[in-house]
């Protein structure tokens, strides 16, 4: 009974914050009373060492640059702290994060305890955290433009925030973008940076790089810049970070010293698929084809130009696969005539890459950014939502669909718990509660716009972050019984 009341008091208490959430996350321009400020030029690192609210003072830098906005303001914002908090005990997860959500399948999950609280950085978040020790790390790519359904300038930073009440313990901003899910081996983070800015030659302008970020204290290890960005999240492997960029490259550098080790030039880039990673080969997708690589060695095993057959084709290059014996799951987009697309969710042969089935999930409009979402694939089940508004829950073998539900437009991931509850969140930030069969247990609305895959579910809690800023720890008891 103490658990539930505890439970309870958690979403009551943490419903009252959401005010002061909204106030918060609205950038001010005019000057802000504080005890402290700290002005950042290029790069700051920062330990919390006391409660005293700061101001941070920063030039953005537009992605592009015009005569009508390069007399640059000068931004603010409120350091963040927990808006309100109740701590619960953890018990440390000390496993390395060796690729997007965790493990071959994207359902996230992972074996550890955390607080209840709520917490705003203002800078938007696109992916999940990651945890290591007691720390949530998070990354962001500088302020979300809800008009424009975009980033505008070239800032992100990463945030580690205790896991048990919220509060933060360092953080440090970076001159780009920050679109990858901290990858975590032996207390090392890898991020990248990059914006989606298209050139003639590449895509990603500004400052791109990998870097190596210790996850005690923030401090750059070693950095690897690249000519176009760095937004998939990179695979860990055998003292290997292996990313594939804007630069129409895929490449692996040694983890201790960043130094390269291969690299391949493909042809097309990588937008936000990032690699999944199964058996000592990695695989993605890019603007024109879909990619099979040893990891060790760089040699491509197979790959599947699906250009050549649907010339009107989007969307590979933004979705992450995923993976079930033997077989690979992904989506993409075909661009139609009216501004609208149509969301295609796939299957590969993972030893040869023959199509073993397509999915036409519907029509919708074309979003303005990451138009084919993630996949996870669940004891067999493929599950999938986007655009179009309708989670799909699919056969992986044979590509049946099994049962469909009605979201609203979504760009995220589902992830399941307690092997019976699936749970999805779509863009206005409403959160469905499912069985495995498709019923609805419960339907909530929450603050957060959800970026690609934004759920990480614990032990007793849900993480949810988005690109409005807010970092969301709510308690899965409460969350899961009517």
């Amino acid at each position: 009974m103490l658990r539930m009341n505890r439970c309870q008091l958690a979403i009551t208490v943490i419903s009252i914050a959401l005010a002061a959430s909204w106030a918060i996350s609205i950038v001010n321009i005019t000057s802000i009373k504080t005890s402290t400020s700290t002005a950042i030029t290029n790069t700051v690192t920062k330990t919390i060492t006391s409660t005293v609210i700061e101001t941070i003072t920063y030039t953005p830098q537009y992605t592009n640059i015009t005569s009508s906005n390069n007399n640059q303001l000068k931004y603010q914002f409120i350091l963040p702290y927990a808006l309100q908090s109740i701590p619960e005990k953890s018990n440390g997860y000390w496993r390395n994060t060796i690729m997007f959500e965790g493990n071959p399948q994207h359902n996230y999950v992972i074996s550890t305890r955390t607080g209840y609280f709520i917490v705003n950085v203002t800078w938007g978040i696109v992916v999940p955290p990651a945890i290591y020790g007691d720390l949530l790390l998070v990354t962001t790519s500088g302020l979300f433009n809800f008009s424009t359904s975009s980033f505008p300038f070239n800032n992100g930073s990463v945030y580690a925030i205790n896991v048990t009440n919220g509060a933060i313990v360092w953080y440090r901003v970076f001159p780009n973008q920050i679109m990858t899910q901290p990858i975590i081996f032996n207390g090392i983070m890898i991020i990248g940076l990059g914006n989606s800015v298209l050139t003639p030659t590449y895509r990603g302008t500004g400052i791109n790089y990998l870097a190596a970020v210790n996850v005690t204290n923030g401090e750059v290890l070693w950095n690897y810049t690249t000519l176009g960005e760095d937004m998939p999240t990179p695979v860990y492997y055998r003292g290997l970070v292996i990313e594939a960029d804007g630069s129409d490259e895929v490449f692996a550098l040694n983890a201790t010293t960043g130094k390269l080790t291969w690299i391949d030039e493909l042809g097309s880039y990588d937008s936000m698929s990032s690699l999944l990673l199964v058996n000592g080969i990695v695989y993605f997708g890019t603007s024109t084809t879909f990619w099979s690589i040893n990891a060790t060695t760089g040699n491509v095993i197979w790959s599947d130009y699906l250009y050549g057959t649907y010339q009107n084709m989007a969307g590979l290059d933004d979705s992450s696969p995923a993976y079930y014996k033997g077989i690979i799951a992904t989506s993409f987009t075909l661009h139609n005539s009216n501004n609208t697309m149509n969301v295609m969710l796939a299957a590969f042969n993972a030893s040869n890459g023959h199509i073993l089935w397509i999915l036409n999930e519907g029509l919708s409009k074309i979003t303005p950014n990451l138009e084919a979402p993630p996949v996870i694939i669940y004891n067999g089940l493929v599950i999938h939502d986007s655009p179009v508004g309708v989670l799909y829950v699919v056969n992986a073998t044979n590509g049946k669909v099994l049962w469909t539900f009605k979201t609203g437009l979504t760009l995220s991931n589902a992830v399941v718990v307690f092997n019976k509850f699936i749970i999805i969140q779509n863009r206005t930030g409403e959160l469905f509660i499912l069985t495995l069969n498709g019923s609805l247990i419960k339907e909530i609305y929450t603050p957060i716009v959800p970026g690609a895959g934004n759920l990480l579910a614990t032990g007793n809690s849900l993480i949810l972050v988005g690109v409005n800023g807010i970092i969301e720890s709510l308690p899965l008891f409460t969350l899961l019984h009517p």
